[in-house]
C-alpha cells in the first residue's frame, strides 16, 4: 500500500495524552483542561499557543510535578501581537490608529524643526506649511495601506 493509504487518525485526545517527553500544545486556547489535565503524561509542557491551559488544569500538573513553560516564554511574540490585537479589536481601532498620535506629532515636530531652522538661517517669521499630500499623510495610515506598504516591501 501506498504511505498516506497506511496513515492513522489521531484524535485530540490521542496526541495530548499519548507517551511523550515533551508536549508543546500550539493551535488553540484552553485544550489542557481540569477533565483532561490528569491524563498527561510529558513531563514537560510547553505552551507554545496562547493560553492552552486552563488555570485548574495548571494546578494540577505543577502538583504532579510536571514543568509548564508559560506561553510568554514559548511565544512571546504571539502574545504580544494578541494582545496588540485584542486592544485594538476591544477599542475598535484600526492598527494604523494605533500608532496615529505618534505619527502625527512626529511630523508635526518634523514640521517645526524646518521652520526653526530657516527662521535662524534667515533671520524672520518664515511659515512652513505641509502640502496636501503630506498633510493627508500625516492623517495616519489605514489598514488598507500597512497592507499594501508591506507588500510592496517584500
Amino acid at each position: 500500500k501506498q504511505w498516506y493509504q497506511r496513515r492513522v487518525r489521531a484524535t485530540d485526545e490521542d496526541l495530548l495524552e499519548g507517551e511523550c517527553d515533551i508536549l508543546l500544545p500550539c493551535a488553540k486556547e484552553k485544550v489542557i483542561t481540569e477533565e483532561n489535565a490528569h491524563k498527561i503524561k510529558a513531563r514537560v509542557i510547553a505552551e507554545g499557543a496562547n493560553g492552552p491551559i486552563t488555570p485548574a488544569a495548571d494546578e494540577i500538573l505543577i502538583a504532579n510535578n510536571q514543568l509548564v513553560i508559560p506561553d510568554i516564554y514559548c511565544n512571546s511574540g504571539g502574545v504580544t501581537v494578541s494582545y496588540f490585537e485584542w486592544l485594538k479589536n476591544l477599542n475598535h481601532v484600526s492598527y494604523g490608529r494605533l500608532t496615529f498620535k505618534y505619527e502625527f506629532d512626529s511630523n508635526k515636530h518634523l514640521l517645526q524643526s524646518v521652520q526653526s531652522s530657516l527662521e535662524s538661517r534667515f533671520s524672520g517669521k518664515i511659515p512652513v506649511t505641509p502640502t496636501p499630500e503630506f498633510e493627508a499623510a500625516m492623517g495616519g495610515a489605514s489598514e488598507k495601506d500597512i497592507v499594501h506598504s508591506g507588500l510592496s516591501y517584500t
